[in-house]
């Protein structure tokens, strides 16, 4: 389940000047037109799709109502187009997944060892991870595709999705994703979990730190050497 949920995720801004005479004249009831979700997933999309990598560090809440309670850990990523990425936990404890294409490989300090897998092995790891790899190619027209989507919040850009499968609404209820100022990277992921009418949902929320793009990742940052 840590990975399920952890494998859950720069528009071009041309400067307007107004005359002072040219403000007056404009009846200031207007309002401005607002863009429309398919607009805003393409002009996100379009922004996304140049960068070829990106890497960077994570922390993640993951906060349990039935307890009060939030549990800390944070760690690094890279992604790499079209199909790779690395996942790693430093604290509070250690470990590893990478994947690249349909394999995989994951290493867990607790036990020491490093485990081949197929992700045709396991539907729900394959589902999450294909999810994964649609945010971070930037993808986001298709995202239509599996969930309904709605704009949570313009500034900062922040789209709320929630799922359409009936066995992915047993495990969440909503994911909200925010986006940086730029629009050019995504700032938190927030995975909301099913509640009871009344009672506070459990949720983990991912915010992402120093990312770089398209530093020229090697493919042997996606090998486990343990």
């Amino acid at each position: 389940m840590r990975w399920i949920l952890a494998l859950l995720l720069i528009a071009a801004v041309t400067p307007v000047v107004l005359a002072d005479d040219a403000a007056e004249e404009k009846p200031k009831t207007e309002e401005a037109k607002l863009e429309t979700l398919e607009d805003l997933l393409k002009r996100i999309e379009q922004a996304h799709k140049e960068h070829k990598d990106f890497k960077g560090g994570f922390e993640q809440t993951k906060y349990l109502p039935e307890f009060d309670d939030k549990i800390e850990s944070s760690g690094k990523f890279v992604f790499k187009k079209p199909d790779h990425v690395r996942w790693e936990y430093e604290k509070p404890h250690k470990s590893i997944l990478v994947v690249t294409g349909d394999t995989g490989k994951k290493w867990s300090e607790s036990t020491g060892r490093t485990e081949n897998f197929k992700l045709g092995d396991d539907r729900g790891l394959d589902a999450v991870v294909k999810q994964l790899f649609t945010w971070f190619k930037g993808e986001f027209t298709k995202l239509k595709d599996d969930y309904d989507v709605e704009i949570a919040s313009r500034k900062p850009v922040t789209l709320k999705m929630t799922p359409k499968n009936k066995t992915v609404k047993q495990f969440i209820a909503s994911i909200e994703v925010k986006f940086t100022e730029g629009e050019d990277q995504i700032d938190s992921v927030k995975i909301i979990e099913p509640a009871a009418e009344g009672d506070d949902p459990a949720y983990t929320l991912y915010k992402f730190k120093d990312t770089k793009l398209d530093s020229d990742v090697k493919d042997s940052e996606f090998e486990i050497k343990k």
